[in-house]
Formats: structure tokens, sequence, C-alpha cells
């Protein structure tokens, strides 16, 4: 480098410093405003708004702390909604169990009653609170599932294992009707939510149990393709309509308008609610007096996602 060159550098050196500075201005400028969108959000969401939403654009490195920021105002939204819809559907759906409880045990107060009416009205107020508890454990675990946008419990469990424990723990109620029980269960190893697709098989096999005749059959078969599981649970019971089919995963719907079997129409929407919380799929073809048969079909995922 000769000393004109040096002298040019020398000259350089202020207005390179000049122009090093005013781009890490324009960074420092940058990251500020970013970090502002987070703490205008926090603010907003302290004072009650749960609208709020940060715009992704431009967020560069931010990205993912935006994101999970917007995740966790949606569900706190879903929270306060499924909240107000609880307390709605709470004093609908409890208002006749608590009524016949309160009304039969009025009628246990009085005097001169028989022996028989005493045992019939205590096993009406014994049946009602049963049902008044499974009300009560099925709607809230709905309403959390409801405020819930991700699966965070995943693990890998044999789903064939899963699905034969659950048989097991209905076998008594399934003895009673002597219905006979079939069940093809392809090895599958899956990783999931095991507590909440236990719900599922649960919740599907009572449902089958409850709507098939005595004697009658169920059919459980697995089959495990690629990716894809297909759980199908059969049943010969009663079967249903178009129309009972296209409702029968709504809250509170119940296809049984005569009411001879118990229920308040919660079991299948829980069943929904996780089904699509796994990112599945499940499907119902009935005939009336033929039977029933639901298909779940899960996509079986890597753990390492």
């Amino acid at each position: 480098m000769n000393s004109n060159d040096a002298v040019y550098m020398l000259a350089m050196m202020p207005c390179m410093g000049i122009i090093a500075g005013a781009a890490l201005l324009k960074i420092i400028r940058i990251l500020k405003l970013r970090m502002k969108k987070i703490l205008d959000g926090i603010t907003s969401v302290a004072e009650g708004d749960l609208d709020v939403e940060i715009d992704l654009n431009n967020s560069g490195e931010y990205r993912e702390m935006y994101e999970n920021f917007n995740r966790m105002v949606r569900e706190l939204k879903n929270t306060k909604i499924e909240m107000q819809n609880f307390m709605n559907e709470f004093s609908h759906e409890f208002k006749t169990p608590i009524t016949s409880i309160h009304g039969f045990a009025e009628l246990l107060l009085e005097e001169n009653i028989s022996e028989d009416d005493r045992k019939q009205y205590l096993q009406i107020i014994l049946e009602e609170s049963q049902r008044l508890a499974s009300l009560s454990q099925n709607t809230l675990l709905l309403s959390k599932l409801d405020a819930q946008e991700v699966l965070t419990d995943k693990k890998e469990f044999e789903l064939d294992e899963q699905i034969k424990k659950c048989a097991i723990l209905l076998f008594r109620e399934i003895e009673k009707k002597e219905i006979v029980l079939n069940m093809e269960l392809a090895p599958v190893t899956y990783y999931g939510s095991a507590e909440l697709l236990h719900q599922v098989w649960m919740n599907l096999i009572s449902n089958a149990i409850k709507f098939t005749p005595n004697g009658g059959e169920i059919t459980i078969i697995m089959i495990a393709v690629g990716n894809q599981i297909t759980i199908n649970i059969s049943d010969t019971g009663i079967g249903m309509d178009e129309e009972t089919a296209r409702l029968i995963f709504n809250k509170y719907y119940q296809g049984d308008s005569s009411h001879a079997t118990a229920g308040f129409g919660l079991g299948l929407s829980i069943v929904k609610r996780i089904v699509d919380l796994c990112k599945s799929e499940i499907i119902v073809t009935s005939v009336p007096g033929r039977g029933s048969t639901f298909s779940v079909v899960l996509q079986n995922q890597n753990k390492n996602k």
C-alpha cells in the first residue's frame, strides 16, 4: 500500500464509522419496534383485550415468539368463551337431575310412605346422582378440550394394547348383555396423547354396548397402512337415520328420543374434539335397525416432529 492509499483509507474511516453506526442504529430501532409489539400485546391482554394478535410480517427472529404469543391469546380467549358456555349449559342441563333428586327427596320426607316406594325413590335418587356426577365430569372435560389448541402430552404407546385394556374395563357391561365381542387389532405403536385416546375408545365402546341389544355383537378392527391407522368399532344395535348421524357429535344431542338409554349426549362430542385435536378424522355409517360403525382414522406422526 502506497502513501496515497494510506491517506485515502484514513480519510474514509470516519465515513465508514458513520455508515456502520447508522446501520447499527437501524438494527437497534427494528429490534425495539419488534419488542414493542410484544410489550403492547402483553399490555392489551392484561387490560382484558383477548382479540389482540401480533402481525407476523417482518417479524424476523421474533416470529416464533409472536406465534407463541398469538396461540396463547387464542387459548385464553377460547377458555373465556368455553367458561361462559359452560355456565350456560351447566345451568340448563343440570336442572333436570337436580329437580328429580330434590323432588324424590321431598317425597321421602312424607309420612306413611311404603317400604317399596321408599326403595324406589332412593334408587331414582342414586341413579340421578350418578348421572349428575357423570355429566359434571364430562362437561368439565369437554370445556377443557374446547379451550385447548395443541396436544402437549404426546408419547409412544401400544395402541392395540390400549384398545384391548379399554374393552377389558368394559367387559362386565358386555357380559351383562351377553354381547359377543370380536377384535382384530394389528400391532401398532402410536405417537400421541395416550390419556385422550383412552377417552375415545372408552366412549365409543360404551356407546356400542349401550345401543346393542342383549345377545348382539360388537366388532373392533384396527388396520394400519403406512402412517394411516383406521379403527372401526361396529355394533349390531338400533342404528340411526341420516339426520341423527349428521348431528350425533353435537353437544347434548340425543338421537334416542325415547330416552330408553341414559345419556346426555356428551360422550361423542368429547370423542370428536379429541379426534380433531389429533388432526384426525371420525366417520359414522349407520342403518336404522342394523347397527352402526364408528371409524377413527389416525395419522401416525414422527415423535421428533
